[in-house]
């Protein structure tokens, strides 16, 4: 049985030493909050690529890739499960810079490639709608990447991105805004499309 890594092992491995700029653990939690909020699903072949730079794992047994993908549907199940039944304890694993301070920007990036994938339902039922005022606390830090607060003053977007303490329960909002639509859309799927996966929907 291959296992999985840790999250702080993970993070290590796929950005290493004077590799900060490379997506890590933090990204790809935010990319899974998103995915696991989402009125619509996306399937793992659909993102997982994603992680290796736009490239389908190799999974063979034992290989690092399968160790890396374990602990990556772990993550995601385990903020599907805690979104689902206890989302005030659901937490963001957030970056800290030397100095001690949380950084942000790297889990934003990764929501908003999530946000990404299924623009055209995000927009429909959140961003385009009363909603998004929910997701604030996430979406000002997208700006470069997909601004999607263009009407708010920049001194707001920085009073806002203080209060990343918000972001946990942004994430838990969003999912209890878009579960009705990811439901529905699970009822009018054909049952082979809704076989075990590794992830849930």
């Amino acid at each position: 049985m291959t296992d999985a890594f840790t999250y702080a092992e993970l993070d290590k491995i796929l950005r290493g030493s004077g590799h900060s700029d490379a997506i890590g653990m933090s990204a790809i939690d935010g990319l899974i909050a998103a995915l696991v909020a989402a009125p619509s699903f996306v399937h793992p072949d659909e993102w997982v690529p994603l992680v290796f730079g736009g490239h389908q794992p190799p999974l063979d047994e034992n290989s690092p890739e399968l160790r890396v993908v374990k602990t990556i549907f772990n993550r995601y199940n385990e903020v599907s499960d805690i979104l689902a039944d206890r989302p005030q304890a659901y937490r963001p694993i957030f970056m800290v810079d030397d100095d001690g301070s949380i950084v942000v920007r790297d889990w934003a990036v990764g929501f908003a490639l999530g946000i990404g994938l299924r623009a055209t339902e995000w927009g429909k039922h959140i961003l385009l709608t009363e909603h998004r005022q929910a997701l604030v606390p996430i979406l000002v830090y997208c700006e470069g990447e997909l601004d999607l607060l263009p009407d708010m003053p920049a001194a707001e977007k920085c009073r806002q991105a203080a209060a990343h303490a918000e972001i946990a329960h942004a994430v838990a909002a969003a999912r209890a805004i878009c579960n009705p639509y990811r439901a529905a859309e699970a009822r009018r799927q054909p049952v082979k499309r809704r076989r075990a996966n590794s992830t849930r929907q």
